[in-house]
């Protein structure tokens, strides 16, 4: 049965003693933040509460609560709970930076009419993480694009391991086995999207039960039942 250890990932190491810092946007409709450090986090509060939303969970990484964690995945996807329908009204930009707070890439999602539910953000394989370096990611969600001040944010780490014996382990294992693999090594980013993925491809009991347990164990398990949607290549 799948079950998520904390302890690794509430202790990844930053690359700087300074706290994150949210990246300032370029578009001028989009918010600008100042430089001033932020802790991460893994739900959103709106500005001024204008973006939540009655009766729907606020937006959620689908991360544990320190919002850290280790991946095998040279380019690595990111799961996030948008409680939002993406049309011309919300749009969403995603942001990597890595450790010396350099911009490593940055999209921008508008207006591709995706329903509200579990998005899966995959990095396009032109950006690739160095091994052993902490990343920062982003994700904003502007509600009211005629209003760039109501908008709301999460954010967190990421950091590539190389486990050369791991990887070679996984290619004797069937699917169904790897999320359980990936957990018990504390993977948190692999074992998600590889439970996510096979929710989402080719459903059933057991699948569905094993994401359960995934989700319960970061403290997630309310964001079960939410579809999982077929969005997006970060290109």
């Amino acid at each position: 049965m799948l079950g998520f250890s904390l302890v690794a990932s509430s202790t990844l190491a930053r690359p700087a003693a300074e706290a994150p810092r949210l990246p300032r946007f370029a578009q001028a409709s989009s918010p600008e933040f100042s430089d001033a450090g932020r802790p991460r986090r893994r739900q959103g509060g709106g500005s001024r509460g204008f973006c939540l939303i009655a009766d729907k969970p606020p937006l959620t990484a689908l991360v544990p609560d320190s919002s850290t964690g280790f991946t095998l995945a040279q380019s690595p996807s990111f799961w996030f709970y948008l409680p939002y329908d993406l049309t011309e009204r919300h749009s969403v930009e995603f942001v990597l930076k890595d450790g010396q707070d350099n911009l490593v890439h940055r999209k921008t999602l508008a207006g591709n009419q995706t329903a509200a539910g579990i998005v899966n953000l995959r990095l396009p394989a032109s950006v690739v993480l160095e091994m052993n370096q902490t990343y920062e990611w982003y994700l904003l969600v502007q509600c009211d694009a005629g209003n760039p001040e109501r908008f709301v944010f999460v954010n967190g780490a990421i950091q590539r391991l190389e486990r050369p014996e791991l990887q070679q382990k996984l290619a004797t294992l069937t699917l169904d086995a790897h999320a359980d693999l990936y957990a018990a090594e504390n993977l948190w980013y692999d074992a998600l999207d590889s439970s996510a993925t096979r929710l989402r491809d080719t459903p059933s009991n057991k699948v569905r039960k094993n994401w359960r347990t995934l989700l319960q164990s970061i403290g997630l398990g309310n964001l079960e039942s939410q579809p999982i949607l077929s969005c997006c290549v970060v290109e």
